[in-house]
């Protein structure tokens, strides 16, 4: 598991509930920091946020499908960002789950997920 978000309490509260989980999880501060993470791992699922300083969500998916030739790990977009259901089709997620966050809906479509 992959959570790639700006805000150091999100990854941090996202890294140790997931690992309660039994999740094997990275973070990554923003998309560059992700790509980063997918030269040396590959994750089951990446939880992603969109709007981020330096690699945007939607640049980080573009470059991750490119360089991983549609074999890419599923995403689930976890943002403040409106229309995500719009930014759910754009971006082949898997699911999207808003901001302000419950811990238990994340865990539970995680596991949907995976």
């Amino acid at each position: 598991m992959l959570v790639v978000d700006d805000h150091e309490d999100i990854r941090n509260t996202l890294s140790v509930a997931l690992d309660d989980e039994g999740y094997e999880v990275r973070a990554a501060a923003n998309g560059k920091e992700a790509l980063a993470v997918l030269d040396e791992w590959t994750p089951s699922v990446i939880l992603l946020d969109l709007m981020m300083p330096v690699m945007d969500g939607w640049t980080f998916r573009e470059e991750q499908l490119r360089r991983q030739d549609g074999k890419a790990a599923p995403i689930v977009i976890l943002s403040a960002a409106g229309d995500l259901e719009k930014h759910r089709a754009s971006l082949g997620a898997a699911a999207v789950i808003p901001k302000p966050f419950d811990i238990d809906h994340v865990v539970e479509t995680i596991a949907a997920v995976c």
